[in-house]
C-alpha cells in the first residue's frame, strides 16, 4: 500500500510545474515602446504589443467608461464610479497582464460614444503617449 501511495506521489510531483516556469520578469518604463493593435468597437479587452529593452511583449489590458472624471491624461485613479447614465462619457484603462495597474484615465469620449470607442482608445493612447505608458506602468501589482 506504501508504494502505491509513493508512486502516485511522484507522478504528481513529475507533472506540476515548479512555480519559476510561469514567472516572466520585464521592466516596463516610459521609454518602453509599444505598437498600435485594433481591439475594434463595442469591446472591452485591448492589447498592445510592447517592446523594452531589445525584449517583445504584448501587454492586455480592459477599458471602462466612467461618470469620475479625469484631470489629465495618465490622471490614475484606484476605483471608478459608474452612474448608468450620461454622466459615464469618461474613458479609462487599466493594463491586467503581465501586471495589474491602477486604472488611468485616457480622455472624454461622450456617453453615446464611449462604450463604443473606449478599447480602441486605450490601445491608441497605449501606443502613441509616454507619459500614458509611465502612469500605467507605475505602481502595479500582480
Amino acid at each position: 500500500m506504501k508504494s502505491k501511495i509513493l508512486i502516485a506521489g511522484l507522478i504528481c510531483a513529475a507533472t506540476i510545474p515548479p512555480a519559476a516556469a510561469v514567472t516572466k520578469c520585464v521592466k516596463l518604463s516610459s521609454s518602453t515602446t509599444c505598437s498600435f493593435v485594433e481591439p475594434g468597437y463595442n469591446v472591452v479587452d485591448w492589447t498592445s504589443n510592447c517592446t523594452t529593452s531589445g525584449t517583445s511583449i504584448a501587454i492586455r489590458g480592459i477599458s471602462q467608461c466612467s461618470s469620475t472624471s479625469g484631470s489629465s491624461i495618465g490622471q490614475t485613479a484606484t476605483a471608478l464610479e459608474i452612474s448608468g447614465g450620461t454622466d459615464d462619457k469618461y474613458c479609462w484603462c487599466k493594463m491586467v497582464s503581465p501586471a495589474v495597474s491602477s486604472w488611468v484615465y485616457n480622455n472624454v469620449l461622450g456617453t453615446s460614444y464611449c462604450g463604443y470607442r473606449c478599447a480602441y482608445s486605450c490601445a491608441y493612447r497605449a501606443a502613441d503617449n509616454a507619459s500614458f505608458r509611465s502612469a500605467m506602468f507605475s505602481n502595479l501589482s500582480d
